[in-house]
């Protein structure tokens, strides 16, 4: 079990926006980027899948930044495999009343556990993630910059 204090969650959307100029986001990502120097930065693996796609890798400066953040020594990488059966049983319980992605469930699984203190998240999507950051005292920086 790995325990985080005072980390900063970060969801794909933020880290693609971050990275791809044409991104519809990336203008919010780059003004919120001095975040990632705040806080530890947590990243659970359903994010790295996420983010580091075809098209992502395809971009050598993009994957060398993405990359040093992953290496640094403050990153925590979070397995997911604690929240993965719970997580998936969320999505199909949930649905058709709210839909969620299975990484989205898996982040939201980690902001409950009592054992990794966010402070944080950066992520596009605050509508999937405003109740339980609200409950658990969660900053949604991006909330206003998003859709």
């Amino acid at each position: 079990m790995v325990v985080v204090n005072s980390g900063l969650l970060v969801d794909t959307g933020y880290f693609i926006a971050l990275y791809t100029e044409r991104d519809e986001h990336h203008s919010a990502a780059k003004r919120k980027q001095g975040l990632l120097e705040r806080w530890p930065i947590v990243l659970p693996w359903p994010v790295l899948y996420e983010t580091m796609n075809t098209r992502f890798v395809k971009m050598p400066g993009a994957l060398a930044r993405f990359g040093a953040i992953v290496v640094h020594p403050d990153t925590v990488l979070i397995d997911d495999s604690p929240y993965r059966e719970g997580s998936y049983r969320t999505v199909g319980e949930t649905a058709p009343q709210r839909y969620f992605s299975l990484v989205d469930a898996v982040l939201r699984a980690i902001i409950e556990d009592t054992n990794v203190s966010i402070s944080a998240m950066l992520t596009f999507n605050p509508r999937d993630f405003h109740d339980v950051c609200r409950k658990h005292r969660v900053a949604l920086p991006c909330q206003d910059e998003s859709d």
